[in-house]
């Protein structure tokens, strides 16, 4: 969406808290986690339209200033919606390990997270590089103006797509919070390793032959 955002941690945080919270309301997991994605999904669109629209055309410093300015609004609500933190325990068909190979063992919990990674990472690249909206995401990113004249409803397309990282976010938080504890803050952590692979990613794709 060619935007810096860095309030996408607190969506992340905010799917793991979702997750926790419907984790003991459902009292099943897999249910928790699967009715927290499309509530952070909602969230997260609510979001795009109510402020993360206005910034599309505003230079990226003032894009970094107005999402870091979104991580401590989002910080201070979850405090006192939550407080510091909320426990989200793995399921317990998970918790021990899987033999891979004679003598070699491995998480199965790990095995989960890692199997539904490549799901998911396939999943984006088949949306992004093989469908019609993959390709209208892309133009909109390119030359929004430009997608905007061509008949492109941008502003609804980036609110779903939106969402979906949104989702996306639950899936991840919700699936790392036993492993890496459901707390306030926990978003700034993991943003910066996804600022890595974004970086890697823009200089990977800048160095491909046209």
């Amino acid at each position: 969406m060619d935007m810096i955002n860095l309030a996408h941690g607190s969506l992340y945080m905010l799917g793991a808290f979702l997750a926790a919270t419907l984790v003991q309301a459902t009292g099943s997991f897999a249910a928790g986690v699967l009715l927290a994605i499309p509530a952070t999904a909602i969230l997260g669109m609510l979001l795009e339209v109510s402020v993360l629209r206005t910034l599309y055309s505003r230079d990226h410093l003032s894009q970094v200033l107005a999402t870091f300015a979104l991580i401590l609004i989002f910080n201070e609500a979850v405090r006192i919606v939550w407080g510091p933190d909320m426990p989200l325990a793995m399921p317990a068909a998970l918790s021990g390990p899987v033999q891979l190979l004679p003598g070699m063992y491995y998480s199965a919990y790990r095995l989960l997270i890692i199997g539904v990674g490549a799901v998911v990472a396939a999943l984006l690249y088949l949306l992004v590089a093989r469908t019609r909206i993959g390709m209208l995401v892309r133009a909109g990113a390119s030359n929004r103006e430009m997608a905007l004249a061509m008949g492109v409803n941008i502003p609804w397309l980036f609110t779903l797509l939106f969402g979906v990282g949104a989702g996306l976010c639950a899936v991840a938080g919700a699936l790392l919070g036993p492993l890496l504890a459901v707390q306030v803050g926990m978003g700034e952590n993991i943003l910066i390793l996804a600022f890595v692979v974004i970086v890697i990613g823009a200089s990977a794709r800048s160095a491909e032959p046209w």
